[in-house]
């Protein structure tokens, strides 16, 4: 992980609003469907009907991508806030939000 944590809420990157949906699992677990709501280059915000405990480690697979090593960094209901493990490449962030072009907020 980078020193000094990135954190989901402080906002180093820009962020969008999505729609995607995704898999979530933890190490060593069976896959889950989610939905990413929100994605920024140091995190997103998924929707899932799930518990996964602050501070695990998870990895997020989204169609066409690698699977991504992120960390729970807050829950509230079904929603939660991930920050990865290794903040995405621009041109990462910026496939998939062209990926997705009518998924984007406006």
């Amino acid at each position: 992980m980078v020193e000094g944590r990135y954190h989901v809420n402080s906002r180093l990157f820009p962020r969008g609003e999505v729609s995607i949906p995704g898999e979530i699992r933890e190490r060593g677990g069976g896959k889950q469907k989610i939905s990413v709501i929100d994605l920024s280059q140091s995190g997103f915000k998924m929707h899932c009907m799930f518990l996964i405990p602050e501070d695990r480690m998870v990895f997020l697979t989204m169609q066409g991508l690698e699977p991504m090593e992120a960390r729970i960094a807050w829950h509230r209901h079904d929603f939660y806030g991930c920050e990865f493990k290794r903040p995405l490449y621009q041109a990462v962030f910026e496939h998939v939000i062209r990926t997705y072009p009518m998924l984007r907020k406006a």
